[in-house]
């Protein structure tokens, strides 16, 4: 989770049972944090993984697939140790204009071929210490196209995004 306290944002994390904080910008400035974007998922998001994976260590695979977007939006970046990611990637076509895109995952997790990563790129804000890559949803695509029913879920969760994270109060 990540809050804005006294003009500097931090990070809390759950390890063991107790809470964590660290803060961003020192983390930053030590290069704790990599890449050039945050990734963060709703809630949504966990219940699809959840329901595709039952077991902690697909849920676990799928994340760090998910966290690749870091160093988005190269086509194969390279990691801090060097390795090349591979990331394919492209914009849903059925939204053109709305920064919505999908990460395709090859690789069989939990008996789920076909797997992908649904996200929006938020947009610019001050409150937040770099730029955002929301996960929408992750879900099996069973075509080439994206299903009526899809379009209107990203839009859904896209705007609770926006509503939830960007409107000015």
């Amino acid at each position: 989770m990540i809050i804005y306290l006294d003009g500097e944002f931090y990070v809390i994390y759950l390890w063991s049972g107790r809470c964590i904080c660290d803060n961003i910008e020192a983390g930053m400035a030590q290069n704790n944090l990599t890449g050039s974007r945050f990734v963060r998922a709703i809630q949504p998001a966990f219940d699809d993984v959840n329901r595709l994976c039952p077991r902690t260590k697909d849920r676990v695979e799928i994340r760090s697939h998910a966290l690749k977007l870091r160093y988005w939006p190269e086509r194969n970046p390279l990691d801090d140790a060097g390795r090349v990611l591979d990331l394919n990637w492209c914009w849903v076509r059925a939204m053109q204009g709305q920064a919505v895109g999908e990460l395709r995952l090859d690789d069989t997790i939990g008996g789920n071929d076909n797997l992908r990563i649904i996200f929006l790129e938020g947009p610019p804000d001050a409150r937040f210490p770099m730029p955002v890559i929301w996960i929408l949803r992750v879900m099996q695509k069973k075509r080439d196209d994206f299903s009526v029913h899809d379009l209107k879920i990203f839009k859904a969760r896209r705007a609770l995004v926006l509503e939830r994270f960007y409107k000015r109060r």
